[in-house]
């Protein structure tokens, strides 16, 4: 599940002094106590910052790769927050003035990252844990826009991405045969991940509905779940964290990344995502499975343009794009 990618942009590295300057408009004069970089993210900075005489922590994310995801995520907290769990924002700055670059402060929600419990988990736990992030997928759907596409400020449409089969067959095309994504997979590979697109692109038009909210980046290392008050295998999301892509499209988009690794997982995952999803009022198309294959190759096909990939990243996308070609039939 992306083990060994490793980082697309490198790690800032902060003094204390620094630290205290951007912590000051949350610290009002106490002390950092402890301030530790966190793991995880492969773009932006994020430290977990505790301050003296004040219970529980605090993250201190710093943009890295686009200054405007910081005023995105405002934007999406302000719109979404009451139904879908998200950190609370207690100071941001989008414009960069106190430090060069935008930054936010946000609370630390306690909770156990999606990857983590999977590993430690039986069937059972991550079939009642799945069943929470499905559900949440659903509520993220209920947010409508007007047209598909990138947010602009105050989540207007920046730029307009048209139907999902017109969007990933483009997008796949321009990575395997003009950014550099093709000279990664080889010819054979490549010729077979085009040609499985093009035979069954029709399938994508069964997603032409309403334009929703998508996180662009809904995998198990980004959901947070703890279990509910009431004790025993139920679990509810705490946290849906790091929103830097969110866009307006179909949620299929979000359930291909949940879902790009099943193959791997226990059954009850992918039981218990469906289950929930569906509970919650989604609902899925006839072949919904070889649908969400078909909108994950735009994302794996684009993962191979990064300039200098990690050998390990390369690797992974190749395997899961040979999976998809040959486990195709299975899927229906």
């Amino acid at each position: 599940m992306q083990e060994g990618w490793g980082r697309r942009y490198e790690l800032l590295t902060l003094d204390h002094e620094t630290l205290a300057t951007l912590m000051e408009p949350v610290a009002a004069g106490r002390a950092i106590a402890t301030a530790e970089p966190v793991g995880g993210g492969l773009v932006n900075t994020n430290y977990r910052v505790t301050l003296d005489g004040l219970d529980g922590a605090f993250v201190l994310r710093l943009y890295v790769r686009d200054p405007s995801a910081c005023h995105l995520e405002c934007d999406i907290n302000r719109l979404a927050h009451e139904r879908v769990p998200m950190p609370d924002i207690l100071y941001a700055d989008p414009g960069g003035e106190r430090f060069g670059r935008p930054y936010m402060v946000t609370r630390w929600v306690e909770g156990l990252k999606l990857d983590t419990l999977i590993a430690g988990s039986d069937g059972a736990t991550i079939g009642a844990a799945a069943e929470a992030v499905g559900a949440t997928l659903a509520a993220l759907s209920s947010y409508h826009f007007a047209e598909p596409g990138f947010f602009g400020p105050e989540l207007t449409i920046r730029q307009p991405l048209g139907t999902p089969r017109e969007n990933v067959v483009g997008y796949v095309q321009q990575c395997l045969f003009e950014r550099g994504a093709g000279q990664r997979l080889g010819d054979d590979l490549t010729r077979r991940v085009w040609a499985l697109l093009t035979e069954h692109a029709e399938m994508l038009d069964a997603l032409d509905g309403p334009a929703t909210l998508v996180h662009g980046d809904y995998k198990a290392q980004n959901l947070l779940l703890r279990q509910r008050a009431d004790g025993g295998d139920t679990w509810e999301m705490a946290a849906v964290l790091d929103w830097e892509f969110a866009c307006a499209t179909t949620p299929f988009f979000d359930l291909a990344i949940l879902l790009r690794y099943a193959d791997t997982l226990p059954p009850a995952f992918e039981h218990g995502v469906i289950a929930g999803y569906q509970r919650a009022g989604g609902s899925l198309p006839r072949e919904w499975k070889r649908i969400t294959k078909l909108l994950d190759l735009l994302n794996l096909c684009d993962f191979l343009t990064t300039p200098n990939p990690r050998d390990a990243m390369v690797a992974d996308v190749t395997r899961l794009l040979c999976a998809t070609i040959e486990g195709w039939e299975s899927y229906a």
